[in-house]
């Protein structure tokens, strides 16, 4: 990806519970760093966050802010990577879906992989919630759907649009 400028100096947070999925972590990292945007990693701990990969336990990655200390506001988009514990994890959590709530709220991009879908769902109680795409990557206004993390470049092409589009709003946390 070339660099962006819609999403150069913007600050993404990427929400994440023991057990993400590493490989969209590790895909949306790379994608952000060409874009020259901020990636900052939220948990519900602070510490390290272990990520899952396909061939079992992944890496640990340092926890920049917790879920309890984190306000929307402070970021220009959000990124939800797939994998089921973790989702699960996210699921109970409520600070996790007040911040979700907050970005719904306020139109600010938000970019989920893969089963994480369902986590928007599962909080907002919303049915209407746009469908996993089987391949590739779509969007439903501030809302990005990647099937998967081989559809991360062009999940980046749509939240660079969507980020381009929130900018002037208001957010609240």
């Amino acid at each position: 990806m070339m660099h962006d400028a819609s999403l150069s100096a913007k600050k993404f947070a990427i929400m994440v519970a023991h057990s993400f999925a590493e490989e969209g972590f590790i895909a949306v990292q790379r994608a952000m760093m060409q874009a020259t945007a901020q990636l900052k990693v939220i948990a519900p701990h602070g510490g390290l966050a272990n990520g899952r990969s396909e061939s079992g336990t992944g890496m640990s990655y340092p926890v920049d802010a917790q879920l309890s200390e984190t306000l929307a506001i402070d970021y220009d988009g959000l990124v939800i990577p797939a994998g089921q514990t973790h989702l699960d994890r996210l699921a109970e959590e409520p600070h996790a879906a007040r911040i979700i709530r907050a970005f719904q709220r306020e139109k600010m991009p938000i970019l989920v992989i893969g089963s994480a879908v369902d986590l928007l769902s599962k909080i907002t109680d919303e049915s209407g919630q746009a469908d996993m795409p089987e391949t590739g990557a779509v969007r439903d206004g501030q809302l990005v759907i990647a099937a998967d993390d081989k559809a991360i470049a062009e999940a980046m092409r749509l939240l660079s649009e969507a980020a381009a589009e929130a900018d002037g709003q208001s957010v609240a946390a």
